[in-house]
């Protein structure tokens, strides 16, 4: 499988708490109820519920940490759609399960069940994630953790680019093999 999106991020650390909402803190609902996925859109709107300048301060290779129950609610994609055109990974304590699939369907990094990983950073920390093998090092405290990467599986859908990308990808693989 071609892989188009490096799983390893360098960045300022973004420290949100618990229970963020996917819908007001990650996104206005207004966005998912009309349906929008077109990420140019998106991007401008992400994570304005919880920083209204945070598209704006926010940069490719950024790291969010999260706490316990991040992006919570209904499970909608369009919030998880906005950081991923961002740019930016995600660091979590944990993750409600519908929203852990929407993160990989939508192509973002992540790291979902990351305990205490709150209490290793501070906003504005830079640090250094490998979202493929779990390697989590803060280079402004000096510190290291290892945590448990997502299965190879889920790490080649959000290599490619999310699930769009990797249902065209099967379908020219199955048209040429026909």
């Amino acid at each position: 499988m071609s892989t188009s999106q490096s799983l390893q991020f360098k960045g300022r650390c973004w420290l949100f708490g618990d229970n963020v909402a996917v819908d007001g803190d990650l996104m206005p609902l207004r966005f998912a109820i009309s349906r929008e996925t077109r990420l140019e859109v998106l991007r401008e709107f992400a994570a304005t519920g919880i920083d209204p300048d945070f598209p704006k301060k926010a940069k490719p290779g950024d790291i969010i940490v999260g706490g316990r129950r991040f992006a919570q609610g209904n499970p909608h994609i369009q919030g998880l759609l906005g950081l991923r055109a961002l740019g930016v990974g995600l660091v979590l304590e944990s993750i409600p399960r519908g929203s852990l699939r929407n993160a990989v369907n939508s192509g973002l990094p992540i790291l979902p069940n990351c305990p205490g990983v709150g209490g290793e950073v501070s906003c504005g920390d830079m640090l250094e994630v490998d979202f493929a093998t779990g390697v989590f090092r803060n280079l402004t405290r000096n510190t290291e953790r290892q945590y448990e990467a997502l299965p190879e599986t889920l790490l080649d859908v959000i290599r490619i680019g999310g699930w769009e990308a990797n249902f065209r990808n099967r379908l020219a693989r199955q048209r040429a093999s026909a």
